[in-house]
């Protein structure tokens, strides 16, 4: 198997977000879907999720991508753009598994993940991510959420344009330059 077959590119991350929720997304609705999310504020209740499930998500979106020197999952909204998409677009049984799955996730924290130090909730989510990943792992609820988490997160102004440098017009092509002259970049 070569390297290139195990990339996952924006185009399988798309699909598979879509896949998700159960369903498809045209490009114009998707677009609208993150402007609603934009257009909310921090005291906006959630549309799907109960609020104990809607603090919880939005702790493991801001583990899975803190906030570095750009911004990070939460502060892009991702936790609104999930709690959106399973209101709007998630099939019955995908919502039946987001709850369950964060259910699941408060019962290996023995009760409540917000109730334990942040060391072992970053242990908890180390531990999930390495059995979402391993070699015979099945369908596991944490490979999923945290495909949704990236997919929010780089479909987000802030990972787009911050994070990766995302420009739409990018100027005239130049090549062979130096990595070092233009640091991390989407296109340039």
């Amino acid at each position: 198997m070569t390297l290139s077959s195990n990339l996952l590119t924006r185009r399988k991350a798309i699909q598979g977000a879509v896949a998700l929720v159960g369903g498809t997304v045209a490009a114009a609705q998707l677009g609208s879907l993150v402007s609603s999310v934009s257009a909310m504020d921090d005291n906006s209740l959630p549309q799907f999720f109960s609020q104990r499930q809607f603090s919880l998500l939005e702790q493991i979106v801001d583990l899975v991508i803190p906030e570095t020197d750009t911004p990070g999952a939460k502060t892009a909204g991702v936790h609104r753009f999930i709690d959106l998409m399973m209101a709007e677009w998630a099939s019955p049984e995908t919502q039946v598994r987001y709850v369950e799955g964060l259910q699941e996730i408060d019962a290996r924290a023995g009760g409540s993940f917000s109730a334990i130090s942040p060391n072992r909730q970053l242990d908890l989510l180390a531990t999930l991510d390495a059995e979402a990943y391993a070699d015979d792992a099945g369908d596991i609820f944490f490979k999923d959420l945290k495909t949704f988490i990236l997919f929010g997160y780089y479909s987000s102004e802030e990972g787009a344009a911050i994070e990766l440098k995302f420009d739409r017009l990018p100027g005239a092509y130049v090549g062979c330059v130096p990595f070092e002259d233009i640091g991390r970049s989407w296109s340039t």
